[in-house]
């Protein structure tokens, strides 16, 4: 029998993967000596044996020397040795590179942006290796050029992609989601508020060089989103009633402080794609999503106007663009730099994401139906700290274990997905608030319609 054994039965795999993925590192890092794939080390090394878990990880990069470096400068921070933990050397601009890095993981934690120029080599390798991705990117062309040129691939290969899983656009998407959880009838609408803050007398730049340079691109080529969801939405969302309508104008929110004007980063797209999953695959009425981030004063409110009009002015010609990218500090107001962010700045900045809901206390019979008037509201709050690389690095890395241990809970089959569409019926919010963000229902009240 022993020899039978020897011969006849194969050892058993977890979850019964084949050989070829069973050797797999369960998670790898890609772009490991940047900014933020540096600082996702932390959040994969306790997080991968959390919960029971015991997740195979590795890091990839083009330097040896650089990926060796690194790993020796997390291991002293983090007081852990790092120096078996497995390395892969590859050059973004490898197309043979890439395919063999895919090969190794099971997920690619994919943190080398801008995205709009590095990003679809990278999905393209993932899709046919048969190997997830998850990024951090906030680039509505890139992320939804990748849904309609990857999606039924993806599906057929049983393959999850899945962008904007950082700051962009974890609390916004994930937080909406949250709302219609925790509402009761049919919630209409949502409007979220975004304020950040640095605690302490610390000066220096908030956000990386990557990141600036995505949103000068982004502006610089924001027309050719219209040409890309006419062919990735065929049919338009039905108009819903009472309908909302974004304020351009600087306003005061009760229960938010400051100023408030309008977001005009990612969030929103990301988050009407969840909406627009939702109505077709789960025949859910989409909530209307208009975001907001909020300024301390009508000083800021005039300093950012001027900023504003100059960067947007500079991003819709060629000499504008190469200035831009050129002299970040200068035309951001040092918001932005090429030097990286110090950690001390980092893990003083804290941000609070509040969202304002309205719906109807009873569930529609018709979800399209809008011939009453909202009759209640619902307020909720998403907070936490270093929301450009500590919640950014935590969301990124959960939303890659969420691949990895509740494929049951994800869109049947796979496909290329905003957060929000992927992860609505995972215990991802009670991972998020297990590791330094905060999802909260703060009051839920009638509508005084009289």
């Amino acid at each position: 029998m022993d020899l039978l054994k020897k011969h006849f039965f194969l050892p058993l795999r977890r979850n019964y993967e084949p050989y070829e993925m069973a050797s797999r590192l369960d998670l790898l890092i890609l772009g490991a000596t940047g900014f933020t794939g540096k600082h996702c080390i932390g959040p994969i090394l306790k997080m991968s044996k959390a919960n029971g878990r015991n997740l195979s990880w590795g890091v990839a990069g083009r330097s040896e020397d650089k990926l060796d470096k690194v790993l020796k400068e997390m291991g002293e921070k983090l007081g852990e040795n790092l120096d078996s933990i497995p390395k892969v050397i590859v050059d973004i601009n490898s197309e043979e590179d890439l395919k063999v890095m895919a090969q190794k993981a099971k997920v690619v934690v994919n943190c080398c942006g801008p995205y709009r120029f590095l990003g679809e080599a990278v999905v393209k390798a993932c899709v046919e290796a048969g190997t997830h991705h998850v990024d951090v990117s906030g680039e509505p062309q890139y992320m939804e050029k990748m849904q309609l040129k990857y999606h039924q691939v993806a599906q057929e290969k049983g393959v999850y992609v899945v962008s904007a899983c950082g700051f962009d656009s974890i609390p916004c998407d994930m937080g909406v989601v949250f709302m219609q959880q925790n509402f009761e009838g049919t919630l209409n609408s949502v409007k979220t508020y975004l304020t950040a803050w640095t605690e302490g007398d610390v000066t220096g730049p908030l956000v990386n060089y990557g990141t600036w340079h995505s949103l000068v691109y982004g502006l610089a080529h924001a027309d050719e989103l219209k040409g890309l969801r006419r062919q990735l939405y065929p049919t338009r969302t039905p108009k819903l009633k009472p309908e909302v309508k974004t304020n351009m104008l600087p306003h005061r929110v009760d229960g938010v402080k400051g100023w408030v004007l309008p977001f005009l980063g990612s969030d929103k797209s990301v988050a009407r794609r969840s909406q627009r999953y939702f109505l077709d695959k789960q025949e859910k009425r989409p909530v209307q999503v208009d975001t907001y981030f909020t300024v301390p004063s009508v000083f800021a409110v005039f300093l950012l106007s001027i900023f504003g009009l100059i960067f947007t002015i500079f991003t819709k010609f060629n000499l504008g663009i190469q200035l831009l990218l050129k002299y970040p500090e200068f035309f951001s107001g040092g918001y932005f730099s090429k030097e990286s962010p110090s950690e001390k700045l980092t893990e003083s900045t804290k941000f609070k994401m509040t969202f304002h809901g309205e719906g109807w206390r009873e569930k529609l019979r018709n979800v399209m139906d809008s011939s009453k008037t909202t009759d209640e509201k619902i307020v909720a709050t998403v907070e936490g700290t270093n929301p450009g690389y500590g919640a950014t690095c935590v969301s990124l890395v959960t939303c890659a274990i969420m691949i990895l241990t509740e494929k049951n809970k994800l869109p049947a089959g796979g496909g290329v997905y905003s957060p929000g569409a992927c992860f609505a019926k995972t215990s991802m919010i009670k991972e998020l608030n297990e590791n330094g963000l905060k999802f909260e229902m703060v009051s839920k009240k009638e509508i005084d319609n009289k």
